[in-house]
């Protein structure tokens, strides 16, 4: 038997094994016509690879690079280049005691931690009024 023809079978096997996950309405809306089919491949992380996303060192390395910045938009940014994962962000917002929701978006754990950081010192320095100082 041919590497391809092992691949088929493999392939097959999975398939058989997530089709008998599926519940009932699952499985109806699968035979239903006005449903497509698509088959995606995604690659598990272990617990390992997900351990190492972000080391605490690293989060508070990440909240005092965050702090440094001069505005929203910097800080933004880094967090865009450094940590685009929500695993990554969810890290860096526990260790500033942001309270998160399963349903929050990269974009809310990015805007959260960007206000917990940078906006809340520009906030304190125009209340201040040492704005720009």
């Amino acid at each position: 038997m041919s590497q391809a023809e092992i691949n088929v079978l493999i392939v097959f096997r999975r398939l058989t094994e997530a089709l008998d996950s599926l519940s009932e309405d699952e499985l109806k809306k699968l035979s239903d016509p006005q449903f497509s089919v698509e088959i995606k491949a995604v690659r598990r992380r272990s617990k390992d690879e997900q351990s190492l996303l972000v080391p605490d060192s690293s989060a508070e390395e990440a909240i005092a690079q965050l702090a440094a910045q001069a505005n929203r938009q910097d800080a933004q940014a880094l967090l865009d280049e450094r940590y685009p994962s929500k695993k990554a962000l969810e890290l860096i917002a526990r260790k500033l005691d942001i309270p998160i929701i399963r349903q929050d978006k990269v974009e809310d754990l990015r805007d959260k931690i960007v206000e917990a950081t940078v906006g809340a010192r520009i906030r304190s320095q125009a209340i201040q009024g040492t704005a720009g100082a």
